[in-house]
């Protein structure tokens, strides 16, 4: 049976240098990755923080061509949850309730890396997403889930 809670959580894991070194995405009631719970970390994994805040849905498409829709909505989904989180920690969003990415908790790490954990508003990322398709830089302008 499906849940009905629909809140999902994003862990990211910067290191010293401010690049991504992991980052899960998942549904806080059963801990199940929203798809593959790090689906975008091999495309993803390695950039800095100014690369990964100025990479757009448009950019990711460009770059990561995917046939499917619910893929390619499933990797937008991932990629803005980490984005949103980023923003927060970057202070351009304050990262409060009501926000895409509601900060629970900033950790700093003893190698001068930081984790980020906090609850993603999935209507905010859902609306970023549909936003997406505004793109013409990369031709694959049609709006998802209009």
């Amino acid at each position: 049976m499906p849940c009905s809670d629909v809140t999902e959580l994003v862990h990211v894991t910067l290191d010293a240098e401010n690049r991504l070194r992991r980052y899960t995405f998942s549904k806080r009631t059963c801990g199940q990755g929203v798809g593959p719970e790090s689906l975008l970390i091999e495309q993803l994994g390695g950039r800095s923080l100014e690369e990964l805040l100025a990479y757009e849905g448009g950019d990711f498409l460009c770059d990561y061509p995917i046939a499917d829709e619910f893929e390619e909505f499933l990797s937008l989904k991932h990629l803005y949850a980490v984005k949103s989180a980023l923003e927060v920690y970057s202070g351009r969003e304050a990262g409060g309730p009501g926000e895409a990415f509601a900060v629970a908790s900033i950790e700093f790490t003893e190698e001068g890396g930081v984790i980020l954990e906090g609850q993603i508003a999935v209507d905010l990322v859902t609306d970023r997403i549909k936003s997406c398709g505004e793109c013409r830089g990369c031709g694959n302008n049609a709006v998802l889930f209009p």
